[in-house]
């Protein structure tokens, strides 16, 4: 009924795409947090992100991006230590119907399955598993864009001292940053 992952370096590729698409063509919830390019460490993987975020919402898949300060506050949430100044989202989990979930050193993109050597736990723990989302969730509108169509462009949608705001490009951005993400 609902797939919630949290990577910091997500890309999906054509694969992943189609089976993301898959699970929410099956009636489940699909939810997708990832960092943000103000957020990223990771440029270069956050332009491969961007190829297939428009495809993800097209399939119905809930895409979140991590401001930079809620990297940060994600960080403690977890008991990472706070590893960039740019407050980055570095977790690697994700959890099926709030009752089995995964925690690991994993991203979701073609490095780690195909290069890194990477491991986690996956285990059946519904106390757990459910905590991932519902403390995530309470925040999200907040502490995160919500990544949506309007028409064919993307938005960034947030709220911001209580009320939403709708960004046409990518928030916090700087320019250089921009620019090596094409």
């Amino acid at each position: 009924r609902e797939l919630f992952l949290v990577s910091p370096y997500f890309v999906p590729g054509k694969k992943g795409v189609e089976l993301l698409a898959g699970v929410r063509e099956r009636g489940a919830r699909v939810v997708v947090i990832t960092n943000s390019l103000a957020s990223t460490d990771g440029v270069p993987v956050h332009s491969k992100y961007q190829l297939y975020r428009k495809a993800l919402i097209e399939a119905g898949v809930e895409l979140y991006e991590i401001k930079p300060i809620a990297g940060a506050q994600l960080k403690r949430r977890f008991r990472e230590p706070a590893g960039s100044s740019i407050g980055g989202l570095h977790a690697k989990t994700f959890t099926f119907d709030r009752r089995i979930g995964f925690i690991g050193s994993y991203n979701l993109d073609p490095r780690s399955s195909k290069l890194n050597t990477e491991m986690g736990v996956l285990f059946n723990c519904p106390a757990l598993a459910r905590r991932l989302p519902e403390t995530t969730e309470r925040d999200l509108s907040s502490k995160a864009y919500r990544v949506e169509l309007a028409g064919n462009r993307l938005v960034w949608v947030t709220r911001e001292g209580g009320k939403q705001v709708c960004y046409n490009s990518e928030p916090d951005a700087g320019l250089m940053k921009r620019i090596k993400a094409q």
